[in-house]
């Protein structure tokens, strides 16, 4: 049986190439709304552009960019460190995401241990974010002195979600040991205690990205009691050595 070719109709090519030219004339907007600052675009005009894209489509522009990054996270670690027979004196902070960036910058292939205290950051601000109010309040106010049972069953009495408790647990614990192994190897001197915190800002929004930058947003900080201080192993510490001293 032959094929029968039926002949395009009118009003199909007119839908065909309708449908074709909203296509086109989207995708122009949304390339616009993305480009940096030109000519073109401030003819359109950001807020025609945004007026656009946000009220009718919510695209943002993480839909087009997989990378993008929406949030900067800090892990800072300070120690309480006796010298001799001097009292012991705490250390200012040290910022070790914001060094971990310093040092990564330009290397494509950066070492893993420069992730490491990011990692750190994201998921004990992560399991920070699940606790309660008054479970947040027990880990910033623990003790060195406090045993990790003692706070867990502080933790579990304050809340009704023990899986959550056990999260942050465990998270805290790495976060002992990696600030403790550190903290050995930055400052000369007994390290008594340590202590750490994390904090966590969002981008500003993307229609105010000429005006505001990341570094105009103040962090939300999620601060941690003094910890005692973790031996490590010399096979755990010597990698540390390299990492802090370079």
């Amino acid at each position: 049986m032959p094929d029968v070719h039926e002949p395009v109709r009118p009003w199909q090519r007119r839908l065909v190439t309708g449908l074709a030219l909203l296509v086109a004339i989207h995708s122009a907007l949304l390339m616009l709304w993305l480009a940096p600052s030109s000519p073109i675009r401030d003819l359109v005009g950001s807020r025609n552009l945004a007026s656009y894209v946000d009220p009718y489509f919510q695209q943002d522009v993480d839909t087009v960019d997989p990378s993008v990054q929406f949030v900067d996270e800090s892990f800072q670690v300070r120690a309480l460190v006796k010298d001799g027979t001097a009292k012991a004196k705490p250390t200012k902070w040290v910022d070790l995401t914001k060094e971990d960036v310093h040092d990564a910058r330009f290397n494509p292939n950066p070492a893993r241990v420069h992730l490491i205290a990011r990692r750190l950051a994201t998921n004990l601000n992560r399991s920070m974010f699940a606790l309660e109010p008054q479970q947040r309040k027990i880990v910033r106010e623990s003790k060195a002195s406090d045993s990790t049972t003692a706070r867990a069953a502080a933790l579990n009495e304050a809340g009704d979600n023990p899986a959550v408790v056990q999260n942050y647990m465990a998270y805290d614990q790495m976060a002992t040991q990696f600030a403790s192994l550190y903290a050995t190897s930055k400052w000369e001197g007994t390290i008594v205690q340590l202590q750490f915190k994390v904090g966590r800002r969002s981008v500003p929004e993307y229609s105010k990205r000429h005006d505001t930058k990341i570094e105009d947003i103040d962090y939300l900080w999620f601060s941690f009691g003094w910890r005692p201080r973790f031996h490590g192993s010399l096979e755990a510490q010597s990698p540390f050595d390299k990492y802090v001293r370079g």
